[in-house]
């Protein structure tokens, strides 16, 4: 590893160098046997445990990884796995794990808040070839991807959840237009797509017409028990004592409320760190079920929130303008901190299937789930699609 990786460095956010940079990490890595640790051995990897994985990232922890390849390797990878054809994942696994193609979600839309089901995006049938249509946002590094995994509707005359389906979209193929956000710190992390008549093969359904949620529902449960048992995210150097420093700097050291805030962070970090285990120890072993990921989705969430507004609370104007690009690290994180709560499935929609599906409380009301998606009152636009 010493001669092949090179030291962690500070995260750069999504940017076309670190992609590429990743890229040739993750190439590395296959080209040392050490890329797909537990996928099967008939598409490019390992067939080993996840025990395996854990000492090999145990070993890594020092060194720079592909992390901007996670959503392709830690999420629709295994989505493929589970829920794809075996010439799907022949096709599609091998040039993951040689870092040649970038996968992306596909799922948000402008229309749908935290409502996935209620996706407006079409995919008809002339009987001949799939044709999709529509527009999906707020994804990820779009703009330096080669597929995405959509989640469309096929039916409009049944129930939302029953109309949709799971397909995997080029996104260099005709029609496909990919727009970059520009953020406030001038990044362009998000993009928004839009889908003009383009050509889906019968071959990029996953699994049948009609399966699209079931296929979602493993796709995020894959990402928050992923984000749950993150080992990286875990073990990494503790915020707490970054705000010690930062304590130290503006003078608050000895002061009484300064150093609650301080203890706050480092007891967040180290429930947070001990949570990780705990929750990808009880899914590997089968003791919790995959749904427990929305636990440490939930709390990683709002503790990396807490801790952004601790440093404003300990910094106050030092952290809010700075001369050293440095102290530039608290508002980028106060700035960042709303969207952990939101990407992934808002904090809101966690508590509620931590409430609904672990605790078995009463479902939230929801007035037109058993109804046709055509008949819904809020979505003129579907009924008049075909």
């Amino acid at each position: 590893m010493a001669e092949h990786l090179e030291l962690r460095q500070a995260d750069e956010g999504v940017s076309g160098s670190r992609m590429s940079r990743h890229r040739a990490i993750q190439r590395r890595l296959f080209d040392a046997g050490l890329a797909g640790i537990t996928w099967p051995v008939e598409f490019g990897g390992l067939g080993l445990s996840p025990a395996h994985e854990a000492a090999f990232l145990d070993a890594a922890a020092d060194y720079e990884l592909p992390h901007a390849l996670h959503i392709t390797l830690g999420i629709l990878g295994p989505t493929l796995l589970r829920h794809g054809t075996v010439e799907q994942c022949r096709t599609h696994l091998p040039p993951m794990l040689r870092g040649e193609a970038v996968w992306v979600q596909l799922l948000s839309e402008p229309t749908g808040g935290s409502d996935m089901a209620g996706a407006l995006s079409r995919l008809t049938n002339d009987g001949l070839q799939w044709v999709l249509n529509g527009a999906k946002t707020w994804t990820t590094g779009a703009q330096h991807a080669d597929f995405g995994m959509c989640l469309v509707r096929t039916d409009f005359d049944v129930p939302k959840h029953r109309g949709l389906s799971m397909v995997i979209v080029d996104l260099h193929a005709p029609g496909v237009t990919v727009v970059p956000f520009r953020q406030s710190d001038g990044s362009e992390h998000f993009c928004e797509e839009f889908f003009d008549d383009v050509v889906i093969p019968n071959e990029a359904m996953v699994g049948a017409p009609g399966d699209g949620w079931t296929v979602a529902q493993t796709l995020l449960a894959i990402e928050r028990a992923a984000v749950s048992s993150n080992r990286g995210e875990a073990d990494a150097p503790s915020p707490a004592l970054d705000l010690l420093a930062l304590a130290r700097r503006v003078g608050l050291a000895g002061d009484p409320a300064a150093r609650r805030l301080v203890g706050e962070a480092h007891v967040l970090v180290r429930v947070q760190a001990e949570l990780s285990r705990r929750l990808g120890d009880g899914m590997r072993a089968g003791v919790l079920p995959p749904i427990a990921g929305s636990l440490g989705k939930l709390f990683w969430s709002e503790s990396d929130a807490r801790r952004a507004a601790i440093a404003m609370e300990l910094g106050g104007l030092d952290v809010c303008a700075w001369s050293d690009p440095a102290d530039a690290q608290w508002a980028d994180a106060f700035l960042v901190a709303r969207n952990l709560c939101i990407g992934g499935g808002t904090s809101e929609i966690q508590r509620n299937i931590i409430s609904e599906r672990m605790l078995g409380m009463p479902r939230e009301p929801e007035a037109d789930r058993d109804l046709a998606f055509s008949e819904r009152r809020s979505n003129a636009l579907a009924r008049r699609a075909p």
